[in-house]
């Protein structure tokens, strides 16, 4: 696992603030469309790579679970996280 796990604090402020999670299709390769403050970003669910993983995070966009939420922790051109509810990367 890369290290940067662990050097990367969580970003500081508001980042992105993402509106909504839905549900675009369903099937073997589900995808789902984050609309945020900063524009739509598009996500294919690898089901078939890792069922639970994706069940449950299309369980949580149906629950309107990531709405309002922040990506607490953005590192540029690597990757983005969110869906804490604190929106401080603890995540409880």
């Amino acid at each position: 696992m890369s290290s940067i796990y662990i050097t990367e604090p969580p970003t500081k402020g508001k980042v992105v603030n993402p509106a909504a999670a839905v549900l675009v299709t369903t099937g073997p390769s589900p995808q789902v469309l984050l609309k945020t403050t900063l524009g739509d970003i598009d996500i294919e669910l690898w089901s078939k790579e890792a069922p639970l993983a994706c069940r449950n995070f299309i369980q949580l966009c149906l629950e309107d679970y990531y709405n309002d939420t922040i990506f607490h922790r953005v590192v540029f051109e690597f990757v983005a996280q969110g869906g804490d509810p604190t929106g401080t990367g603890e995540g409880y």
